[in-house]
């Protein structure tokens, strides 16, 4: 096996890893409402926790990447997530819940910068960027369907801890079998140009960011008293958003095709429109009916990232 096939398993653990577990707690927010007799506005703050410190934790990634080299970030960033899988093992209160899931939060935000890095420097980085993106997206899959199982079974606190040995198992490969020169120091220089037009796009994308969030978060929670599955509320809840969640990789390979073939800047406006009446409808079905919108919005939620992405790029030198 060569260095750059090892990098690529390290890599897809990786990615795996940060929207698995980050796409736990929602499967999971109903049995933790019941377990802390805590509100919804107070799950809502859990939610906003993780998500805010993920946000806070990718901002110094890329340069911490630069710095230390993608090996250095990758090793902290597998001991930050066993860490906080056993602090949230042993967590038996809302506040350490709260504190575990804003340092897991904090670690995932690590990864993206120091995980595309490694995946750029191998050969045939298309192909291995592909592979990359669809470890993320069995990622973001599998969260909601493992937590919402495994939650049922054996609790929301082994829903947590298990993940810590895939961790673990991606650290000791990195270890073993990564080996980085370390970078040379350079002077920091922070320099950025930014137009009306990228300030247009950063403000419709935290826009879309706050809705997607919130739609995906709460969305297992929304199914669990909207829809009888027959399987118990958190089981059949948490395979619902999955389904919904796997809808969305059409969605990413449909919005990059549509991006290559049509003018960008008028996807990107047809792109938002069309989430709208989906949102709409979402608050007047329920059932089997709730599932099909939600999967069709799925779809046209993740469309979003491709174009957004591809705009952005199209207005910067």
């Amino acid at each position: 096996m060569s260095q750059f096939q090892k990098n690529i398993i390290i890599t897809s653990i990786g990615h795996f890893l940060v929207h698995a577990m980050t796409m736990i707690l929602p499967a999971v927010l109903v049995l933790l409402e019941t377990e802390f007799s805590v509100s919804l506005i107070s799950l809502g703050k859990l939610v906003t926790i993780q998500i805010l410190f993920l946000g806070l934790g990718g901002f110094p990634a890329g340069i911490l990447a630069d710095r230390f080299g993608s090996r250095a970030v990758l090793i902290t960033y597998f001991i930050g997530l066993i860490i906080s899988s056993v602090w949230l093992y042993f967590a038996t209160t809302f506040t350490m819940a709260a504190i575990g899931l804003g340092f897991l939060g904090l670690i995932t935000g690590l990864y993206h910068p120091a995980g595309l890095k490694m995946v750029s420097h191998s050969p045939n980085v298309s192909r291995n960027m592909s592979y990359h993106g669809v470890a993320g997206s069995l990622g973001l899959a599998a969260g909601p369907i493992y937590g919402g199982w495994m939650a049922s079974w054996m609790g929301w606190r082994t829903a947590y801890l298990l993940p810590g040995g895939l961790a673990l198992l991606g650290l000791i490969i990195i270890l073993a079998y990564h080996h980085e020169s370390a970078p040379k120091p350079k002077e920091f220089k922070l320099n950025f140009t930014v137009t009306k037009v990228h300030l247009t796009i950063f403000t419709v994308s935290s826009l879309w960011g706050l809705a997607h969030h919130g739609l995906f978060n709460f969305l297992p929670y929304y199914f669990t008293e909207a829809v009888q599955t027959g399987f118990g509320s958190v089981v059949g809840s948490g395979f619902l958003t999955g389904f919904v969640l796997l809808l969305g990789i059409i969605g990413q390979l449909l919005g990059g095709r549509l991006g290559e073939r049509f003018k960008r800047k008028n996807l990107y406006i047809w792109v938002v429109a069309l989430n709208i009446p989906f949102l709409v409808m979402m608050a007047y079905y329920q059932g089997w009916y709730l599932v099909g919108i939600t999967g069709v919005l799925g779809a046209v939620n993740f469309m979003f990232q491709p174009v957004n992405n591809s705009l952005l790029a199209d207005v910067t030198p």
